[in-house]
């Protein structure tokens, strides 16, 4: 519970063009294998309520708990309607939890990828890595800014290593406490509104005709665009590669220009259209889920072959709920 994970961004160095591909072989790689539920969200504000004498008691309260990449896919749903997805729900009081529903296919299809597509994956990793130094580049001097730059250059990419924050956030009439990983910050972490300084970093393929930027602008954008509205994270660093995981090129782009980005394109999304479909959504849950205690457990998922959101009961199930956090709910 602490920002020691919590990296700097300095600007790449591109040239010579560093590879993405490079210690593909030696990575430490999390086991993508274990459910982690919503563990780590829902610990966080255990201790915020049990151990932070100045949080108010509304300050862990919301009506819904969530993860962030659970807000966003329902977001993005409207324009992409091929992609299916399934969690799991429950009401405690007030409050609605939302976890994904992690099924054993899902597990599988993670732990048997081609290589071609965990070195895509692994490319973001590193580019990150190139991204990020230890402490504030204004605290730095040129000669220890080269010395990270060269360490980072160097080392080997670990996904166990991410810092997390969580927010509060509203949508519509709805008070939402969510959790998301942060790749990096622009500066010492102020006291108040730490989002705004935050970056997210992604890659993407270079855009080298008409047809790759308009795959890049319809569904890339606007899952950058919701993860990053969502947290309030005003910036996206985009590092384009090549084919052969060269890293080309190095473009910032304003979460808030994004939409204009799109706006009159055919066949591209638009954000209202988004935020009015989440809204109805979180709505939808509400109407629907009652608080059965805690070993009632409902179910939401969209199915492309049926083009709706049903929501269904699965009767009384072990809580996803961390026993640390049900012990909290009486502070």
């Amino acid at each position: 519970m602490d920002n020691h994970q919590l990296k700097y961004y300095y600007p790449p160095r591109i040239d010579p063009m560093p590879s993405l591909f490079a210690g593909f072989e030696q990575q430490i790689c999390r086991d993508s294998t274990k459910n982690e539920h919503i563990d780590g969200l829902l610990n966080a504000l255990a201790y915020v309520r049990t151990k932070n004498e100045a949080a108010e008691p509304n300050d862990t309260r919301a009506d819904f708990v969530m993860y962030r990449g659970m807000l966003t896919r329902i977001f993005v749903t409207p324009f992409s309607l091929r992609d299916a997805w399934s969690m799991n729900i429950a009401r405690v009081g007030a409050t609605i939890y939302v976890e994904d529903n992690v099924t054993d296919e899902m597990i599988a299809d993670r732990s048997g990828s081609s290589e071609q597509h965990r070195r895509l994956m692994y490319s973001g990793y590193k580019f990150e890595t190139l991204c990020m130094v230890d402490e504030p580049p204004e605290t730095l001097s040129r000669e220890q800014l080269d010395e990270q730059l060269a360490k980072q250059a160097r080392e080997v990419v670990n996904t166990h290593s991410e810092y997390c924050t969580v927010f509060r956030t509203q949508l519509g009439p709805h008070s939402i406490i969510s959790g998301a990983e942060v790749d990096c910050i622009d500066r010492a972490k102020p006291h108040e509104f730490p989002n705004r300084s935050y970056r997210e970093l992604k890659t993407s393929r270079c855009l080298d005709s008409e047809k790759a930027r308009n795959s890049f602008e319809r569904f890339k954008l606007l899952k950058f665009w919701a993860q990053s509205f969502i947290a309030g994270i005003p910036v996206v660093t985009v590092g384009f590669r090549d084919d052969e995981g060269r890293l080309k090129e190095v473009q910032d782009i304003r979460t808030q220009d994004m939409p204009r980005m799109v706006r009159g394109k055919p066949r591209m999304w638009e954000a209202n259209v988004c935020m009015n479909f989440a809204n109805q959504v979180l709505q939808f849950i509400k109407d629907n889920v009652t608080d059965g205690g805690l070993d009632a457990q409902y179910r939401i998922e969209y199915s492309p072959e049926e083009a709706q959101v049903q929501i269904y009961s699965l009767g009384k199930r072990p809580s996803f709920l961390t026993a640390e956090y049900i012990k909290s709910l009486s502070k």
